[in-house]
């Protein structure tokens, strides 16, 4: 069985960030290339294959949020009368609703389709 291309590379996050990656970021940038991808595959099983042109800009915005979230596992912090949350419910590798719908294919039905 053949492991799957990942639908992103670690060149393809850097591009995305002006954040210059050391060599232990860009290692685990390609382990979460490869998760997300593979999350992406899971999520969207009708995906086209290749997969759609979005799905580069996709899996590297998951990558970089999740680089962004804190490794301790802190999800909210307050100083003073100021708060801020660090990170997301399920963890800092996920998809936003929005991401999902640019990986799924196109409806074909014509100039009066309607998603449902």
């Amino acid at each position: 069985m053949s492991i799957p291309i990942p639908l992103a590379t670690v060149d393809d996050v850097q591009a995305r960030t002006e954040q210059v990656l050391t060599p232990a970021e860009r290692a685990r940038v390609t382990i979460l290339c490869a998760d997300a991808s593979a999350m992406a595959r899971s999520l969207v099983p009708s995906m086209t294959v290749p997969a759609p042109a979005t799905a580069v800009g996709v899996v590297s915005a998951a990558v970089l949020r999740a680089l962004a979230t804190p490794p301790e596992g802190l999800k909210d912090e307050a100083i003073g009368g100021h708060s801020r949350t660090l990170a997301h419910d399920g963890g800092g590798l996920y998809f936003t609703d929005t991401e999902l719908d640019l990986l799924r294919p196109a409806p074909n039905g014509g100039a009066f389709s309607i998603w449902t």
